[in-house]
């Protein structure tokens, strides 16, 4: 999981820009398969923009087929359209229904018989035996294309994409994490090299311990020197800027540990 400040949209001069922002965060999230998005506020984060950015997240989160349904016109989606397709299996919809085929739906409605549930473009199906509100997203499989039935199913192993929830500081969300036993670590420019030594090592601690949080600071600020952590990382040694944006520095570590965790390098580390 990732912890990202508000203050990421508040250096941006206006809603448009910000958007493109969350755009590319979203992006980075969900190419490498982060599960959830813990954005926290800390003292650069300007008034609403921990909540825009939760917003902005979870909108392109939203499979396109049900967006309309889930989310009603309102000034912050007014930019929504320069967003990029985020293209995790969830947003590909099937043109056509197929017995078998798993799709993402919303829930419009229940009865006696179960819910009433819309997969966009293929129209409105019955899921027996549903109890979930209106409004609730499921993951479902079609049964029969005749009578319009669904069953519920899941992803079966597939990448279904990030949540996001809001914490009130950095503070809280490092509390939280190390009260479930994760491995937390820091990215800084003063922080230790992220060589594939250490990179093995925070992915061995993680599985063993049952997941890693991935904290980054505001534009302006540092984690460094910051209690709480269990490793302080630098992933871009003898950078060629003066700053390394915090949208840079999620790319850069996120793409490390993802390369170790893949390539199995941690078999001769260590």
């Amino acid at each position: 999981m990732v912890a990202l400040p508000g203050s990421v949209l508040s250096v941006e001069p206006d809603l448009r820009m910000k958007t493109v922002k969350a755009g590319f965060i979203a992006r980075a999230l969900a190419i490498y398969r982060v599960d959830l998005a813990i954005i926290y506020r800390d003292e650069e984060t300007r008034q609403g923009d921990a909540e825009l950015l939760k917003l902005l997240l979870d909108y392109e989160a939203t499979p396109p087929h049900l967006r309309r349904r889930l989310y009603p016109l309102r000034p912050e989606l007014r930019y929504a359209g320069l967003l990029p397709p985020l293209r995790t299996f969830p947003h590909d919809a099937p043109l056509e229904p197929s017995p078998g085929a798993v799709v993402d739906g919303v829930i419009v409605g229940r009865d006696s018989r179960g819910c009433r549930v819309y997969l966009g473009r293929l129209g409105y199906w019955r899921l027996r035996g549903c109890g979930k509100p209106a409004g609730t997203v499921v993951t479902v499989k079609i049964v029969d294309v005749n009578s319009k039935e669904v069953v519920e199913a899941s992803w079966d192993g597939i990448y279904p994409g990030y949540s996001s929830t809001l914490m009130p500081s950095l503070d809280s969300v490092i509390r939280w994490a190390r009260g479930r036993g994760y491995v937390t670590v820091a990215a800084s420019r003063l922080g230790q090299c992220l060589d594939r030594g250490l990179a093995c090592r925070i992915l061995r601690e993680a599985r063993s311990r049952g997941g890693v949080l991935l904290a980054f600071g505001g534009p302006h600020g540092t984690l460094y020197g910051r209690a709480g952590f269990d490793y302080i990382v630098n992933t871009v040694p003898f950078q060629g800027v003066k700053t390394v944006r915090t949208e840079e520095a999620l790319h850069s570590l996120l793409a490390l540990l993802n390369a170790v965790r893949e390539v199995d390098w941690c078999e001769d580390s260590l």
